[in-house]
């Protein structure tokens, strides 16, 4: 393998020096000689429980406290503006406006999103009159960071002002493997049947394309393509990118991140998933 055929590398930052993640690293960089120079982009993986999280406060807020808001959506557009992430186009007579920026993986790592969450919060402690300590500590219990195999669900408890009982049972209750077609996706005393090894790949595609404003349609999806004969690894996946996609279904995710996501847990290059 050449060089620059090798994959992204990872490093642990450690009193100042970078070091290989892996043992992998380490065999690559003895590919180079003592006092050899090389050019180096650092990016900081960014946290998908974060911008979990940061979508689990803005709905929480704005559907149990009084802000200017009807939903987080529109919330999170005002937050962007506040706070400069913005980008500049023109109307179709050529005049230049600003609109909200993107904060989503392509556009912001890890360095850049988490002082972005920061002031956000803050922000939002001004516009609600919530004290910043009591906003932070109401969703102290919710993860900023998990392991790549961890899938995006769960939500925020208790309430601001008052509870909202009108959410869906589909919102507060993630998809699991059971509910995924717990018929297909049970042990069967027969002999297992022949899995198309491409299956995983064509589940990924009917799901993404099942995304929009409403994740029952994505969780019926599911149901309706499970089989009997997938191993514990591919079910597994299989429900990893069922929530994934629900997760994009209520805006904690952007399209492209959990396209780029999905394609991570299959395993194939995003392009491999286009309809």
């Amino acid at each position: 393998m050449a060089k620059q055929d090798h994959p992204t590398l990872e490093f642990v930052v450690e009193r100042g020096r970078l070091s290989p993640a892996d043992p992998y690293v380490a065999e690559v960089l003895d590919t180079y000689r003592n006092g050899d120079k090389l050019t180096v982009t650092l990016n900081q993986k960014r946290s998908l429980p974060l911008l979990k999280k940061y979508w689990v406060v803005l709905r929480d807020v704005v559907e149990n406290a009084k802000t200017p808001w009807e939903s987080a959506n529109e919330a999170s557009d005002a937050l962007k503006l506040a706070l400069g992430v913005t980008d500049i186009s023109k109307t179709i007579k050529g005049q230049w406006f600003i609109r909200p920026g993107s904060i989503s993986f392509a556009s912001m790592d890890e360095g850049e999103f988490r002082p972005f969450f920061e002031k956000a919060m803050a922000a939002l402690s001004e516009v609600t009159g919530i004290d910043p300590d009591a906003l932070r500590k109401r969703y102290d219990h919710i993860p900023e960071h998990s392991s790549p195999a961890e899938s995006p669900t769960g939500d925020g408890s208790g309430a601001l002002v008052a509870t909202n009982s009108d959410r869906s049972a589909a919102e507060n209750s993630p998809a699991t493997a059971d509910e995924a077609g717990s018929q297909d996706m049970g042990e069967s005393e027969s002999e297992p049947a022949s899995v198309d090894p491409d299956w995983l790949k064509t589940f990924a595609k009917a799901i993404i394309g099942a995304i929009g404003e409403d994740e029952v349609v994505v969780v019926n999806q599911s149901k309706g393509l499970f089989v009997e004969g997938l191993s514990d690894e591919v079910r597994a996946k299989a429900k990893s990118i069922t929530n994934y996609a629900r997760a994009c279904c209520r805006n904690e995710i952007e399209l492209d991140d959990c396209r780029a996501t999905i394609a991570g847990v299959v395993g194939c290059e995003e392009k491999d998933l286009a309809a």
